[in-house]
């Protein structure tokens, strides 16, 4: 079984987008997972864009529209972080799309930290107990789904490991300073749980206003 992992700069077009999904389908790829940020803004450019939000908010749920056509017309599973747009609220989500209907996994945990605060700027609930993300079957391979900063925490891999989850889809956007500690610690991960971890990075650059 082939996946594909995309890692590019934010916001691509929909042109751009359906060019690596012709790709995928093309070479028998059953999976294509994509970067944090790929096809939404930056949440740090939208922190310095208050002004602007209602505008933002109706582009964001466009695209993800255009995600579902796409899934349903390449017959692709997509995986893709997203910005859900709930009554003018903003959601880090990551859907799972398989032939145009799509499964949500909000984040549980985010980012507090002063310079890079997600916490404060997205609106998900962050319970004390965590849930399972989910878990889907395909090729007979158990597949699962969390961010990057919940890589950290012991308790989604415990639920994996009782779920006996195969392989889990790590979309992220670090920086490239971390490489060396990201792989470390994906590296120990993989290897405690008997398990494959794919990542998929944003790339790019983003200079924090003074």
């Amino acid at each position: 079984m082939k996946i594909a992992a995309l890692q590019l700069s934010n916001t691509k077009s929909q042109t751009e987008i359906e060019y690596y999904l012709k790709a995928a389908v093309q070479t028998k790829v059953k999976i294509i997972l994509f970067g944090e940020y790929l096809l939404n803004p930056f949440f740090k450019n939208l922190e310095s864009k208050k002004s602007k939000t209602a505008q933002w908010l109706e582009q964001i749920n466009k695209e993800n529209e255009n995600l579902l056509q796409l899934s349903a017309k390449y017959g692709i599973i997509i995986v893709t972080p997203i910005l859900e747009v709930v009554a003018r609220k903003i959601y880090k989500t990551i859907l799972i799309i398989n032939k145009g209907k799509a499964l949500h996994y909000r984040a549980q945990k985010l980012m507090p930290y002063e310079h890079w605060n997600e916490a404060k700027f997205f609106s998900n609930t962050l319970p004390k107990t965590l849930k399972t993300p989910p878990i889907f079957s395909v090729g007979g391979f158990k597949f699962s789904v969390l961010f990057g900063y919940e890589l950290h925490f012991d308790e989604f891999w415990l639920k994996f490991k009782n779920e006996n989850v195969d392989c889990v889809l790590l979309p992220s956007a670090s920086t490239f300073d971390s490489s060396l500690r990201w792989r470390s610690i994906i590296k120990m991960r993989a290897f405690l749980n008997s398990c494959y971890i794919l990542r998929a990075n944003r790339i790019g650059q983003y200079e924090d206003a003074p």
